[in-house]
């Protein structure tokens, strides 16, 4: 960037100041004595780009108001690296107790605006204001901040030493800005990876213990919920057992007496039926010969029984149709009867089948170990609680039930003995009961044995979820580390590279000034990767340390220097030409070394073109394309 014009107003020791026409290239000799406000120029210049000067920081930054005035004012016009013109425009105010919008103060108090362009057709696009909105905009237009302005475009004549191969603007100048800044996050984040597994690690050591001293088996919960659930199912069972046996028994020893009756008519009309059956055939057979064909039946008797034949069909007339209607009746009642009591036993044998199935659940319910329905170690362990070497529940000796089996099959007919049944009912229901009772107490206690197992598994699974969570974290740690320590390497290299040319850079253009500067005597440079400076001697044939120069001719040298390294933060910053600030750079110089010093300064580079000059004086015969002269005791300077 280059400056156009500088206004100020109640600036510093300023009332009015008015710095105009000010040249693209050359000199710009900024002169006058003590206290005359040379440096209020360099102030005002700082102020206006930044809201700061060296000295005075925003906090502080009303004592630049002129002594006795409540506003000052910084107006600034310049080229940005767009080639385009600015005007900035700066306001200070002195707190007072007045309610002031302090948004609508900040849009105020500073204020960016293109100059006026026909082409442009967004005038919104042509004015910034406020601090923040003209930071960014600053940043675009110049291409760098206070920082690198006062480390590299504002030399002070204390400042001309050896550059600090770690400060952010000379890696600004060397084009690798951008890498130290990626490269400080990096470090930083690599420094919070750590700081998190330093932290992390011993939380997950401690969780591990903690999941080591709960010492969980995953198998044993779903074992003991296992073997509840099996209890639960057999006590609702023999629950439902005790109550279906004892209704069937009832059921069967109300069923029995029917059961029999209807057995004994079912024998009786079977027979009957059979015996009738023939006699109704044989009847409607006679009946039917001797109504429409007696002579048949004559003719196959003989004449010897003529008489018993007459008798018999005198008989027959009378008597034979009645017996084969009453015999036919009494079949078709048999057949009747027959059925129905064979339909009777059959519904009554379904009830005896019945609880021939409950007796036989019975027995085996009461007969069963538990302990080949349970897993075995939960077999083991309320063995071990309960003392009991050989079965879980109460069974009873097998001769109780001996009989059991032969009941089962005996009752399908209702043949078995009622009272005999009944009696091992009873002894059935009487084991089912006691287990039931067994079994209650078992489940109770697997009830507290799944509790305590499910807030060990709750613990435990907390824990390990607190784990898997640090042991993510310490995961993206360590690939956050790998990945960042290849990073910095990459950028190593990739800076190193650029140094090396930054280095190489320089050293080329203080080549073509130095000889300028120091009216020949010294014509090269060497500088190596932390910026230490040799000097080429024609006299000694060898390159100097720096500390083996005068004092005079080490300034003339860092000066040239200085100004080659600000010409590349230019190039870097996207400025083409850009000016610089040089606050008493002579102080330490003699006639003849600042004469031979401003002759050089217009030619030190084509990038650097727009140079101000403070000093106490200069020598009258000196080349500068602008002066600027700064009274003692005036408050108006306008040049």
């Amino acid at each position: 960037m280059l400056i156009k014009s500088l206004h100020a107003e109640n600036f510093r020791k300023y009332k009015d100041l008015s710095v105009n026409d000010i040249p693209e290239q050359g000199v710009i000799a900024v002169s006058g004595a003590n206290e005359s406000g040379k440096t209020s120029i360099g102030e005002a210049l700082c102020f206006a780009l930044f809201g700061r000067t060296f000295v005075l920081d925003k906090e502080n930054i009303a004592k630049l108001i002129l002594w006795g005035q409540k506003k000052a004012k910084v107006s600034l016009t310049f080229i940005g690296n767009d080639d385009k013109e600015y005007t900035l425009t700066r306001h200070i105010e002195k707190n007072n107790d007045t309610d002031i919008d302090k948004q609508e103060e900040d849009q105020k108090s500073v204020i960016l605006k293109k100059a006026d362009d026909k082409k442009d057709t967004d005038a919104s696009e042509m004015v910034f204001s406020g601090q923040q909105d003209v930071a960014e905009a600053l940043d675009a237009i110049i291409g760098f901040d206070y920082s690198a302005f006062s480390n590299s475009f504002y030399l002070v004549q204390r400042e001309l030493t050896a550059p600090d191969p770690n400060s952010h603007t000379i890696k600004q100048m060397a084009g690798i800005g951008d890498y130290a800044r990626i490269n400080d996050e990096v470090i930083v984040a690599t420094k919070e990876s750590k700081d998190t597994l330093q932290e992390v690690n011993p939380q997950c050591a401690e969780l591990e213990a903690q999941i080591a001293e709960i010492d969980l088996d995953e198998t044993w919960l779903p074992e003991l919920i296992d073997a509840a659930e099996t209890l639960e199912s057999e006590q609702r069972d023999k629950n439902r057992l005790v109550t279906e046996l004892n209704e069937s028994a009832e059921t069967y020893a109300q069923n029995a007496k029917p059961f029999k009756t209807s057995q004994k008519l079912h024998g009786f009309f079977r027979f009957l039926s059979w015996f009738l059956l023939p006699l109704v055939i044989l009847s409607w057979i006679l009946w039917a010969v001797l109504k429409y064909s007696p002579e048949t039946l004559m003719g196959l008797i003989s004449s010897n029984f003529a008489d018993v034949m007459s008798s018999f069909s005198q008989w027959a007339n009378n008597w034979l149709l009645p017996t084969a209607i009453l015999a036919t009746l009494g079949l078709i009642i048999s057949f009747f009867i027959k059925i129905k009591s064979s339909r009777k036993m059959r519904h009554l044998n379904v009830a005896a089948n019945e609880f021939a199935d409950h007796l036989s659940n019975g027995y085996r319910h009461v007969t069963t170990e538990v302990e080949t329905l349970l897993p075995e170690r939960v077999v083991q362990m309320v063995q071990e609680r309960s003392d009991t070497a050989q079965t879980l529940l109460i069974l009873p000796p097998r001769e109780q039930f001996s009989n059991i089996g032969q009941l089962v099959e005996a009752s399908n007919n209702y043949q078995a003995d009622s009272e005999e049944l009944l009696a091992a009912v009873a002894r059935v229901d009487d084991v089912l009961k006691k287990q039931d009772v067994d079994i209650k107490a078992h489940s109770k206690a697997l009830e507290a044995d799944i509790t305590a197992e499910k807030e060990r598994s709750d613990a435990a699974g907390e824990l390990r979820a607190q784990l898997m969570r640090l042991k993510k974290v310490v995961s993206v740690c360590e690939h956050n580390i790998k990945v960042q320590d290849t990073s910095l390497e990459m950028l190593k290299r990739a800076a190193e590279e650029s140094i090396e040319a930054f280095n190489n850079n320089i050293a080329k253009s203080s080549a073509k000034t130095l000889p300028k500067f120091t009216e020949g005597r010294y014509h090269k440079v060497k500088i190596d990767e932390d910026l230490n400076v040799q000097v080429f001697s024609d006299e000694k044939e060898g390159y100097m340390d720096f500390d083996e120069i005068s004092s005079g001719t080490q300034r003339q040298i860092m000066l040239a220097l200085r100004m080659a390294m600000s010409a590349e933060l230019a190039k870097n910053t996207g400025n083409e030409k850009q000016f610089i600030f040089l606050d008493e750079p002579f102080a330490f110089f003699d006639q003849w070394r600042t004469k031979s010093t401003l002759k050089a300064l217009p030619d030190v580079s084509d990038v650097i073109t727009q140079v101000w000059v403070v000093a106490q004086e200069f020598p009258d015969d000196s080349d500068v394309n602008k002066i600027i002269e700064c009274p003692l005791d005036e408050e108006i300077l306008s040049v």
